[in-house]
């Protein structure tokens, strides 16, 4: 029987989020331990950030399972409440930007960031 939740990626251990600037009180840090729930952050947090077309800093740093991580900034905006897979998304989309300047095609290979569904 095949197994099609299976994936020979790197997963992820852990998604540290710190919220830099906005509406809520910052900056504060939140962990997490799974793409969906660093989506749902996310999404939360954009319900309070800026509507007029500016957006808030957000850093993150996703550790894999073999020890390697991965640092960034997403700059929020309020329409991201009303959209999915926002880091994977941005992830794959600095990956596609910068894939000159780096290995960005083995590290998609190598880890398992989804997919935009």
């Amino acid at each position: 029987m095949a197994d099609f939740g299976k994936t020979d990626k790197v997963g992820v251990k852990g998604i540290l989020i710190t919220r830099r600037d906005g509406a809520a009180r910052g900056p504060y840090d939140v962990v997490l331990g799974t793409w969906e729930e660093a989506d749902a952050i996310l999404r939360l947090w954009a319900k309070s950030a800026a509507g007029n077309g500016c957006f808030e800093t957000c850093d993150f740093r996703i550790v894999f399972e073999d020890a390697n991580s991965y640092s960034g900034t997403y700059y929020l905006k309020q329409q991201d409440a009303f959209q999915r897979n926002l880091l994977s998304i941005h992830i794959r989309k600095v990956c596609e930007e910068t894939k000159i300047a780096w290995e960005a095609e083995a590290f998609l290979r190598k880890y398992a960031i989804p997919a935009a569904a």
